[in-house]
């Protein structure tokens, strides 16, 4: 366009001078063609601006990650004459869909249309932008541009992954206490906790007879554990200084990692608080599988933008609870502060288990002190996981740590 502009202004300071020195009709004509042409081109580029149409569709807005997405795009003329340069530019292009999302440039004949379809791989949980960012129309000399862009924006939201386990090899005093509450032993028979369907296996005498008559299935009674206590998972959301597709594959991973943990003890009856920092202390709350869903939602749209050292975190929760609980620490950022606090939340009489997700394989930077940590805790009494990018989940949590 710049060239273009140039161009321009020298053809009309030519003919100016060819005015100058030669003066009669062909010279004027020649310089009143050059003034109208721009307010001609103009003219015909504000109807295009003012007058195209376009539609835009998406078959899915909320998939779960590794799913795919169809996006189709199709713009209208329609006019007698030729839209000349029109540019597409798509959100998406600076995100996950980078590869998938490229800008378009093309014509668009008199009462023709045009149409785009793409097939999106959402490979990283996260709410995306999608569909139409910005079109451009250039006049026809390529010296003016107008720019449209719409109101509406489309999302697409990728949930986690859920990562169903087996078995979980994590030793702690609690787990044990866990199973003897779901075994039924030490129960306030005279407190209902919660109800939930029945299910095989489950004794008659827990039948909630009324309330099975009003949903008109059998339900079932839970009652108050006598020695009662919650697994806490704490949840770092502290940004990274990497790339961005780098830190979208770290977050991906430890939020994957923490749906597997949620959903393992909630299919197991074991009560869990998700902790995280975000503008304050956020604390959810579930206690079986039927409480999933608000943990799961939680985790698909939580944002790794806190500033807060986790070990800060860390020790303002545990300083803070007099009840000794067992703890899940979820973290990609690791280091002898935060080892430090580890082990001072150890001393307390804190049960707990680390899940470092290391940047290492998409960084290729070596991780000594983290190696040299990881080391170091089962000594304390933690029982460490470290995670890769690209490990498999279910083999590592499923795997004794002995």
């Amino acid at each position: 366009m710049k060239k273009n502009r140039i161009l321009y202004i020298s053809l009309f300071f030519l003919s100016l001078i060819f005015i100058y020195f030669f003066g009669g009709k062909v010279p004027y004509m020649l310089f009143y063609v050059i003034i109208l042409l721009p307010v001609i081109s103009i003219a015909f580029t504000l109807i295009a601006y003012t007058r195209f149409k376009f539609v835009e569709e998406i078959d899915k807005r909320s998939v779960v990650k590794d799913d795919t997405v169809n996006y189709n795009f199709s713009i209208y003329n329609q006019d007698l004459f030729l839209y000349p340069y029109i540019r597409i530019n798509f959100y998406g292009s600076d995100t996950i869909f980078a590869k998938q999302f490229q800008s378009k440039n093309f014509s668009l004949f008199p009462f023709r249309k045009k149409s785009y379809t793409f097939n999106l791989t959402c490979k990283y949980r996260g709410d995306y932008m999608v569909g139409v960012k910005s079109i451009e129309f250039e006049d026809y000399l390529g010296i003016f541009r107008l720019t449209y862009k719409p109101d509406i924006t489309k999302t697409i939201t990728v949930n986690p992954l859920l990562i169903k386990l087996d078995s979980l090899h994590i030793r702690t005093n609690y787990l044990s206490e866990a199973h003897t509450i779901l075994n039924n032993q030490y129960e306030d028979i005279t407190t209902i906790s919660d109800t939930r369907k029945y299910a095989y296996g489950d004794s008659l005498k827990k039948i909630h007879w009324k309330l099975s008559a009003k949903m008109n299935e059998l339900m079932v009674k839970n009652y108050e554990g006598t020695s009662k206590t919650n697994c806490v998972i704490i949840l770092d959301l502290k940004k990274n200084k990497y790339s961005y597709e780098q830190n979208l594959m770290l977050e991906d991973k430890l939020i994957e990692s923490t749906v597997a943990i949620a959903y393992y003890c909630l299919c197991n009856w074991i009560p869990i608080n998700l902790i995280y920092h975000s503008k304050g202390f956020m604390d959810i709350e579930a206690k079986n599988t039927m409480e999933f869903t608000k943990i799961y939602d939680v985790l698909a749209k939580v944002r790794f933008k806190e500033d807060i050292d986790f070990k800060d975190i860390l020790s303002s929760y545990t300083r803070g609870n007099i009840k000794k609980t067992e703890l899940l620490i979820f973290t990609s950022n690791l280091d002898y502060d935060l080892y430090d606090e580890i082990y001072k939340t150890k001393a307390l009489g804190y049960d707990v288990n680390l899940i470092y997700i290391s940047p290492q394989s998409i960084t290729g930077t070596c991780e000594s002190v983290v190696n040299d940590i990881l080391m170091d805790l089962p000594e304390i009494g933690v029982t460490p996981y470290k995670i890769n990018v690209g490990d498999n989940i279910k083999m590592i949590f499923e795997h004794d740590q002995d």
